[in-house]
């Protein structure tokens, strides 16, 4: 144990504030971890928490820990709960092992092992004592110095990909800190060496590339399904989805609105989005029930929302769907036109009739195509994986902030090689 002065870390919280938080998911885990902060909060561990050999928590430095037992339930016979422990006729029960962590000079972190009820159990002590229950999100930002790091850490509880979140992980772990300071070095550094600033302005260069990714980790890739009525849309979708998340007939026009469905391929987050199929061009001068209108204007305008379209042509029809991907409008998103049921096409020649175009041919029965057409999907919306490989190896920009940061480095060194 440590008898150096305590820091203080939570520069955020207001003076007089007494506030504690589930650090750890509301759900069942292994471990439960409990934030408190604010001046009442020691009087409150030492009447529930007695430290193995007696170590005294007031002296407890600023990122030590104290291992002891915590008693859920005190009775003191009428005395606060603020007494000292061991008080006459105080009696202790329900006993829980459990760490104690000090983070600052009014914040500390109870660690325990346990279920949901042990980690409530914590809560409940506090807020009997009136501390105020808060979020963790709101701990964050609270009790981080680094408005960076909380950043990453909000972000990291939302991502549904691995590959997003081994991005984050990184940035935790100062990938992105460690990028500008070897940079900010060099432009610093004199003499000046033209080949240090070849350095920086390739770490420059990966930087700027990877924002475009780093500022939508938390933001699935959208791809919409386009095409004419009973085209096998929906039965696209269930196929890279893996299950049966649209409802599929052979009736033409089953669905009538935009239906998303959130799939994690190869470490990226994707919604494909279903939508109410275009009439053909010997039928569309039928009048259209309002909802089916409805339907495909609504379609439309998740289009131009899109990352990337999916222009589905079924195979099996011997006509065009009379529908251009250009009358959307001027700014679209990339787009794949996909062939569908291959597997009714009689031959290789009468499938080759039906399209004008190169695509991908694709049968949601059989499973053909539909691993290539992901693969196709993934070049697509993150082509950065097949052109700079290490691009999200290192730092990454996650914020606006972190891009400006990369934008003056950038002007810096423009002025370092101007003056080389």
């Amino acid at each position: 144990m440590s008898n150096r002065p305590p820091e203080d870390t939570a520069v955020s919280v207001k003076t007089g504030q007494f506030i504690v938080s589930r650090l750890t998911p509301s759900q069942p885990g292994a471990l439960g971890i409990v934030g408190i902060y604010g001046d009442r909060a020691c009087p409150i561990l030492n009447a529930y928490f007695h430290a193995f050999k007696g170590t005294s928590i007031e002296l407890l430095a600023v990122g030590c820990i104290a291992v002891g037992h915590w008693y859920h339930e005190l009775a003191t016979n009428g005395e606060s709960v603020h007494s000292s422990r061991g008080g006459c006729g105080q009696t202790q029960k329900s006993q829980e092992c459990v760490v104690l962590v000090r983070t600052g000079i009014q914040s500390w972190e109870i660690h325990t092992h346990g279920g949901m009820a042990v980690v409530e159990s914590f809560l409940e002590i506090f807020e009997s004592a009136g501390a105020d229950k808060v979020s963790w999100n709101k701990w964050l930002t609270c009790m981080q110095k680094d408005t960076r790091d909380t950043t990453v850490r909000k972000q990291l509880a939302q991502v549904d990909g691995s590959y997003a979140a081994q991005i984050l992980t990184r940035q935790l772990a100062g990938f992105f800190q460690s990028d500008i300071s070897r940079v900010q070095q060099v432009l610093d550094m004199t003499p000046r060496c033209l080949d240090r600033l070849v350095v920086a302005q390739a770490i420059i260069n990966r930087l700027k590339q990877a924002a475009r990714i780093g500022l939508r980790l938390t933001q699935p890739w959208r791809v919409i399904l386009l095409g004419p009525v009973n085209a096998g849309k929906s039965s696209l979708v269930n196929a890279l989805a893996g299950y049966d998340r649209s409802i599929v007939s052979p009736h033409a026009g089953t669905t009538r609105d935009v239906l998303e469905t959130r799939v994690v391929i190869a470490g990226w987050s994707v919604d494909f989005i279903d939508t109410a199929g275009f009439h053909l061009a010997d039928t569309q001068k039928k009048k259209k029930n309002e909802i089916e209108r409805k339907g495909i204007d609504r379609a439309a305008v998740a289009a131009m929302e899109a990352d990337l379209i999916l222009h589905v042509q079924p195979l099996d029809q011997s006509v065009n769907d009379g529908f251009s991907i250009t009358k959307l409008g001027d700014d679209l998103p990339p787009y794949i036109t996909v062939g569908t049921k291959s597997d009714l096409c009689d031959t290789k020649q009468s499938c080759e009739k039906t399209v004008l175009e190169p695509l991908v041919r694709t049968s949601a029965r059989t499973g053909h195509g539909i691993d290539r057409l992901i693969q196709i999907v993934l070049e697509k919306l993150v082509p950065e994986i097949r052109e700079q490989p290490g691009c999200f190896l290192e730092g990454v920009p996650i914020s606006p902030e972190d891009v400006d940061v990369v934008r003056k480095l950038h002007e810096q060194a423009e002025c370092y090689s101007r003056d080389l």
